[in-house]
């Protein structure tokens, strides 16, 4: 058995890896959403395909802060495959996660099941899960959402993660109903990123977003369930903030207002299992 100081240690990394998440409730064998893998596979410097074969329930000091409907356990694992790490690690894994619990007290976990587990190296043989709950039950359709994300997002252009909006302007056109509304983003590294409404007279509205200064024409909405949508789509706020809107006069800003709302509908909305993560 592991001994209780690198229990410890392993716990703290996991009560700050996003206690917000110990209120989730879906069962292990949930099918995820894409919103839920890029969160944990892009937070992840390890992400392991792995054969649980051994889990250990812990108690007392082991087991504080678990909410309510879950029971914190110690997983020792096999390595199947490696789908991300930053170097080799041990055929044998260890690591501590809270499980979902029925009305028994029990845990939902197979103690024989594969799974995919997203952390950080801890100790030699130890990982740090990024949330309490970075597991997810391992399938061909899992395995190949993890490795699209993060083929996508090891590409030279890939989207940056958007952190906010600077600003929007708007420029009517010289027919009613004509315009075109410009919003940038702000971004990771400085990065330009916009989102761009082109309205034409007799022509549905038509909107793209940029990551580069220099604007395709020809550019298309982004694909749902890829990098640059789940950028946008899921950490974009609701509405136009009246500060990006400033100084752009009345009219200019209630347009542009209301092209931010065709893209936030043409996104679609950002489902997850899990909840908005804290990692």
């Amino acid at each position: 058995m592991i001994q209780h100081s690198a229990i410890f240690g392993l716990l703290l990394a996991l009560s700050s890896a996003g206690a917000a998440q110990q209120s989730a409730t879906q069962q292990v064998s949930q099918l995820y959403r894409y919103a839920d893998v890029a969160d944990l596979a892009l937070a992840s410097s390890v992400v392991a395909h792995v054969k649980i074969k051994k889990t250990e329930r812990l108690s007392g000091k082991l087991a504080t802060g678990v909410a309510a409907d879950r029971s914190r356990h110690l997983v020792t694992a096999d390595v199947v495959a490696l789908i991300r790490a930053p170097g080799s690690l041990a055929k044998r894994l260890v690591y501590i996660i809270d499980l979902p619990t029925d009305s028994r007290g029990r845990a939902m976990v197979t103690s024989k099941g594969e799974v995919v587990v997203f952390a950080t190296p801890s100790r030699p043989g130890e990982l740090r899960l990024v949330a309490p709950d970075a597991q997810i039950g391992a399938s061909p359709e899992l395995g190949e959402m993890v490795r699209a994300i993060l083929t996508e997002a090891k590409r030279q252009d890939a989207p940056p993660r958007v952190t906010g909006i600077s600003s929007a302007f708007h420029s009517p056109g010289n027919l009613t109903g004509e315009g075109e509304t410009q919003i940038f983003l702000e971004a990771e590294g400085d990065r330009p990123v916009s989102l761009n409404v082109r309205r034409r007279a007799g022509e549905p509205p038509r909107w793209f977003a940029a990551t580069s200064d220099t604007v395709d024409e020809n550019a298309v909405p982004p694909r749902r369930n890829s990098l640059l949508w789940y950028r946008l789509a899921c950490f974009l706020p609701r509405e136009l903030p009246e500060a990006a809107k400033a100084g752009i006069g009345d009219s200019n800003a209630v347009a542009a207002a209301n092209d931010y709302r065709l893209i936030i509908q043409g996104l679609g909305g950002c489902q997850r299992a899990r909840g908005r993560p804290e990692i």
